[in-house]
């Protein structure tokens, strides 16, 4: 290429380079604000950088009121530096997701107590908390009690993750409250303002370790075990799930060990469900059609093709 045609070139890509310029810089807040809502929390932050305009909407608050981070796995390390570096008033959902990357055994990290006070200290107004993949098995890192994560909360999502649910060798339940609490009034109910709680995939978690959920949250509105194989219909368990009879609207149950003589329990007690999920429950079968019929708020029902077609024909017969 000749000295004048590479001047010529330069040239070009100057003006084509301007001409972009110009018109990237024309574009109102408004058109830009609606690009970035495209983007997660992660992807934004490097967009920040490009300019002090993209920095200035970036950083606006309405990309701030949801911090998804759980699109991919971050080391503890890493979320102790975003936490510190950006701390939010206006955060009301926190996203992360431990993962197995970092653990050479293959386990996910755990839920540290260093964390959870960082959580609690940067995102003051925080509602919903979604966890995936941690552990929080009693070690000399880990939560030691599912009380010491944010109390105001309205949902807690603790997805895939591991925990202690049996007393052994005097070590505590990881979903019973602590002794301290229990003995503290202000503090016989923890999460006061809790509605939504999820394990789901959670599949250490056993039937009898959830009889002390009123003690922790008594006001739940959906409560999703799905994927929790190890829950098998003890009395304790449908009790526990008896006491919600006012609240409770979202019951999923898919992938559990329940059987026709637990839903008969349920729809019994539990007239105010509006969703219920017992897909892939390999004891259900089609005997609890009838049981369905008498839950008349009932808009959603996920249930395996057989007991849906006799559910939906039995249904049609009544009308």
């Amino acid at each position: 290429m000749s000295l004048n045609t590479r001047i010529k070139r330069k040239k070009e890509l100057r003006e084509e380079y301007v001409e972009q310029n110009g018109l990237i810089f024309q574009l109102p807040d408004e058109t830009l604000l609606s690009i970035f809502k495209n983007l997660k929390t992660d992807e934004l932050i490097p967009i920040a950088g490009v300019c002090k305009w993209f920095h200035r909407i970036a950083y606006d608050e309405e990309f701030w009121t949801t911090i998804d981070l759980s699109s991919k796995n971050y080391s503890n390390r890493v979320l102790l530096k975003f936490l510190r570096r950006f701390p939010r008033d206006c955060t009301e959902v926190l996203k992360i997701s431990g993962g197995l990357v970092f653990s050479s055994a293959g386990k996910p990290p755990p839920f540290t107590e260093q964390l959870n006070t960082l959580i609690k200290t940067s995102y003051p107004n925080l509602r919903y908390l979604y966890l995936s993949r941690y552990d929080f098995h009693v070690n000399q890192n880990a939560i030691k009690n599912i009380a010491f994560l944010p109390s105001k909360l309205h949902g807690l999502y603790l997805n895939k993750c591991e925990m202690l649910t049996t007393n052994i060798s005097s070590v505590q339940n990881f979903l019973e409250p602590p002794i301290e609490f229990r003995n503290d009034p202000a503090r016989k109910v923890y999460f006061r303002e809790l509605q939504k709680l999820s394990f789901e995939n959670s599949s250490c978690l056993k039937p009898d370790s959830l009889g002390c959920l009123t003690n922790l949250c008594s006001n739940l509105v959906e409560l999703n075990l799905n994927g929790c194989f190890r829950i098998t219909p003890t009395n304790v368990f449908i009790q526990t799930l008896l006491k919600y009879s006012n609240t409770l609207r979202r019951l999923y149950l898919s992938e559990t060990k329940i059987d026709d003589n637990a839903i008969h329990s349920i729809c019994r007690k539990l007239k105010r469900l509006n969703i219920l999920d017992i897909k892939d429950c390999q004891y259900v079968t089609e005997n609890i059609v009838e049981n369905l019929l008498t839950l008349r708020q009932l808009q959603k029902l996920i249930v395996n093709d057989n007991i849906r077609n006799a559910y939906i024909q039995r249904k049609n017969e009544e009308n």
